[in-house]
């Protein structure tokens, strides 16, 4: 017996135990993705190349959600936009950070969060107490921008070629006759080839040279560094103090220095008053000298030296006569006294001459004794004239023999004190300067400066 199909029959229940099996399978595929969803918005500066609708939405790599809507935010459109719809219960926090990368080769980018602080408030929780929809920063891909960066340093390096093909053009000409200025310095090196030969061995003699030097540097220095080593800096600090001090009296000083100088400026005038006067005065002696014999001013200058030895001698008979005077000075008195008892002896005995010449006279008046009449008469006359000068001048004599053996050997054994002092002053001056110069220099007390603060005994 033969059978009849319904073919129409057939072929649709096969096409419907095929879409119920795939059906089977889709609510099978998605019966785990039910569950509570929230929108999350991501912000996205730059580039969101690959994103698209469908762009898995990862967190720490597990799969949370999709990629619903792209577009730009119109206010700043330098941003994108990106919504997706994410598992309510995802731990988003504002520390959770989101990238955009690329999955695998195929170019299809999605977007990548990660981290977040558990005890910070949940985005989401935030979001519906504001009624707002939650947002989150994300950064760019980095291959995005890796691609974008090659492609500003493609550029830049195109600009540069571009720049240098110019330069390179423009100097052509200098560099080609750089390369013939090369060329001919090789040239004539290549001449001098001995003579740099030369050169270089002076070089190397001159380097030995300065090694040597450099040695005897090192020594020096070692030296002058043992020199400052030993230097005794309590000496160092004394130097500096009395510099000091020295610095202080020239300030000092400085403020006298226009009473100086105005005293210096009126010498100088002086001075020059002086000159011209000297010049006169000069002008006037040639002319007498002009007009002097030098025999005559010889035998003059022959003359002033006897007359000064012989002054000289007067000099020294003096000196000895002040000092016998002085040791004899009560003789002197007693001769003054004498001297006046003489006197008037003499002028007695002249009075009593007076009367004998008189008698005399009377008894001689014979021719015979008129010769020796007149001679005693004439001895007579002239010893009564000494006699009468001596009276006149004894009395000057006496008094300035007086004075003489008073005040003036007073003033004399004064000058002769003085003397003595001034000489001890001056060999004690002399001493201080032969045991200490620098008192010359330095002033203050004869004593030597010491440094180490120790007196040698």
């Amino acid at each position: 017996m033969e059978t009849r199909a319904n073919y129409v029959l057939v072929g649709f229940f096969t096409v419907l135990v095929i879409l119920a099996a795939f059906g089977f399978v889709y609510w099978s595929a998605n019966i785990g993705d039910r569950g509570e969803t929230a929108v999350l918005r991501f912000r996205i500066p730059g580039s969101a190349s690959g994103l698209s609708r469908g762009s898995a939405v990862l967190f720490n790599g597990v799969k949370v959600g999709d990629v619903r809507r792209v577009y730009l935010d119109l206010s700043n459109p330098s941003v994108a936009i990106a919504d997706a719809e994410v598992d309510r219960l995802t731990p988003i926090t504002r520390s959770t950070k989101a990238d955009v990368g690329l999955a695998g080769l195929t170019g299809t980018a999605n977007i990548e969060l990660t981290g977040g602080d558990p005890t910070e408030p949940n985005l989401f929780d935030l979001a519906e107490e504001q009624d707002t929809v939650a947002e989150i920063q994300a950064s760019p891909s980095a291959v995005t921008n890796l691609l974008q960066t090659a492609q500003s340093l493609l550029t830049r390096a195109d600009n540069v070629v571009s720049q240098l093909e110019g330069f390179t053009k423009d100097a052509r000409q200098p560099l080609t006759d750089t390369v013939k200025n090369v060329q001919r310095f090789s040239e004539a090196l290549e001449r001098n080839a001995s003579g740099i030969d030369s050169f270089l061995a002076n070089v190397s003699s001159l380097s030995e040279t300065i090694s040597n030097v450099s040695g005897q540097l090192d020594s020096t220095l070692k030296a002058a560094e043992e020199l400052i080593t030993s230097v005794d800096r309590d000496k160092i600090s004394s130097m500096v103090t009395n510099f000091d001090e020295f610095s202080g009296r020239l300030e000092k000083a400085s403020r006298n220095i226009d009473t100086v100088m105005s005293s210096v400026e009126e010498t100088v005038r002086s001075i020059g008053t002086f000159s011209t006067n000297a010049n006169q005065t000069l002008a006037k002696l040639d002319g007498v000298l002009d007009s002097v014999d030098p025999a005559t001013v010889k035998s003059a200058v022959g003359n002033f030296e006897e007359a000064s030895a012989t002054v000289n001698r007067a000099a020294k008979s003096i000196a000895d006569v002040s000092e016998t005077v002085d040791k004899r000075k009560e003789d002197i008195d007693q001769f003054i006294t004498n001297a006046s008892e003489l006197a008037s002896q003499l002028n007695k005995s002249s009075v009593r001459l007076d009367s004998v010449l008189a008698k005399l006279d009377g008894m001689l008046e014979s021719g015979d004794g008129e010769g020796l009449m007149a001679d005693a008469r004439e001895t007579l006359k002239s010893f009564r004239k000494m006699a009468e000068t001596l009276t006149v001048r004894v009395d000057a004599i006496s008094g300035n023999l007086e004075r003489f053996s008073g005040g003036g050997l007073r003033e004399v054994e004064s000058l002769v004190r003085d003397a003595r002092r001034s000489i001890n002053r001056i060999e004690s001056a002399v001493t201080d300067f032969e045991q200490n110069p620098q008192r010359i220099i330095t002033g203050g007390e004869g004593t030597i400066r010491r440094y180490d603060g120790r007196v040698r005994r």
